[in-house]
């Protein structure tokens, strides 16, 4: 299943025409994306209108708009925390993005003049599909509705400014784009090891894999759960590969003018143009 967010209405995407998830169920099923996400199992068939438009048609908002919160694992790739020449961490590192910078699959992302350092991070976004409190590792993915595509665009400048802080540096309005679609684990090929990439005006800048993630996204489910109920449409950011901007010799930032790609295997990729304030 693929779900997605056209004019702030939830629909499914089939055969590549997007379907009014409401309008075709005759109202059993609601409008609003985040309702839908725990209520995907109730969704079975829906009839395809003969006007259901293509998805490359439609323009797209971010397919779970409104989370109660968004969590973002740092440092969970062991290629990332080889360039930042870090040890690995012994347990999760979370920190918030607050849903305010959530921005859509083709918005654009909106650098302010004189903020030099905004950098590209490139990841897999998990969608809660069911309140979790205290889940185990093995019963993670059963509390998983989907995944989607994400950027943690962070301000490095305001991130180490003077003593570390993530939250206000990934933060600021359009720095969480996500998208294009959430797509339930069924349906990819294998869920525990998908191919991230991220282009910077058509060069490869990012290339990993989910399998070198440090903590697994069952185990981080597990972590973040113990620490805090996640809520159905709640969003985690499980980290980024190598490649990103601050890490190179020397260091790469988003400029207006560039457009950032984001892509991940089974689920499609985010185009988004950097623009000035």
């Amino acid at each position: 299943m693929r779900i997605a967010n056209v004019g702030g209405r939830a629909a499914l995407v089939v055969d590549g025409r997007v379907v009014d998830v409401e309008r075709a169920s005759g109202g059993r099923l609601p409008s609003d994306s985040n309702a839908l996400v725990a209520r995907l199992g109730e969704v079975g068939d829906l009839e395809v209108p003969d006007d259901a438009p293509a998805l490359e048609d439609v323009e797209l908002g971010p397919p779970v708009p409104r989370p109660s919160k968004i969590l973002a694992a740092a440092l969970n790739y062991r290629s990332h925390a080889e360039e930042s020449g870090l040890p690995l961490p012994d347990a999760p590192v979370l920190f918030a993005k607050l849903p305010s910078a959530l921005a859509g699959p083709t918005d654009d992302v909106v650098v302010p003049e004189g903020r030099a350092r905004v950098d590209w991070e490139a990841e897999l976004v998990v969608v809660v599909g069911r309140r979790a409190r205290d889940v185990s590792a093995g019963d993670a993915w059963s509390y998983v509705a989907g995944v989607t595509c994400g950027q943690d665009v962070s301000d490095r400048e305001e991130q180490f400014r003077s003593v570390r802080q993530f939250t206000v540096a990934k933060s600021r309005d359009t720095y969480a784009p996500t998208g294009p679609v959430v797509v339930t684990p069924d349906e990819l090929p294998n869920r525990d090891d998908l191919a991230v990439r991220c282009l910077l005006d058509g060069e490869e800048v990012q290339s990993g894999r989910t399998n070198d993630l440090i903590f697994s996204v069952p185990e981080l489910i597990e972590f973040a759960s113990g620490w805090c109920t996640l809520e159905p449409g709640d969003l985690i950011f499980t980290g980024t590969p190598a490649g990103v901007g601050d890490g190179r010799d020397p260091p790469r930032y988003l400029a207006p003018g560039q457009l950032l790609e984001t892509e991940i295997e089974g689920i499609g990729a985010m185009r988004n143009a950097i623009t000035a304030a």
